[in-house]
């Protein structure tokens, strides 16, 4: 049984190695590479965990949201390699959209390569509004996405 829960900086490490396992065994572009001392500084932000009781690796999936503002910002979600196809990323989706102000828009950014988490966006209600050509080290573009009132990101 997987609860929900918010982040803490004890999370930092496993969420680091969450993030490398993203970025290095995924089949598909997933941006920048982050630094153990971003990820403690996302930790000490704020975000969502996913955790399984009585595992050896309890944590399983993340996201780091921003309040910044006159919307909230996604900046990072990753699930566990292993543990993909569950529904994890789903629920914490749900989860910030369901707890985020109403008057606030949720926004994030995905490289257009990553057809698995722009379905999954997209399934999940956000809208594209627009693009950053040649965001991405690789030349990608990335593609923003909003939930809820329009706007733009901060």
């Amino acid at each position: 049984m997987s609860t929900l829960r918010p982040l803490e900086i004890t999370d930092a490490p496993r969420i680091f190695e969450i993030i490398e396992g993203a970025t290095t065994h995924s089949l598909v572009p997933v941006g920048p590479v982050w630094s153990r001392i971003q990820v403690e500084d996302e930790c000490r932000h704020g975000g969502w965990v996913l955790e399984i009781a009585d595992s050896a690796q309890p944590v399983l999936a993340f996201v780091f949201v921003w309040d910044i503002g006159t919307a909230w910002e996604i900046s990072f979600l990753a699930t566990e390699p292993a543990a993909r196809g569950q529904g994890l990323m789903k629920r914490l989706i749900e989860h910030v959209k369901s707890i985020r102000p109403p008057d606030k828009p949720l926004w994030l950014e995905v490289h257009e390569g990553n057809r698995p988490a722009r379905s999954l966006y997209e399934a999940a209600g956000f809208e594209k509004v627009g693009e950053r050509p040649r965001y991405y080290s690789d030349g990608g573009t990335a593609v923003l996405y909003n939930f809820g009132t329009s706007g733009s990101p901060g």
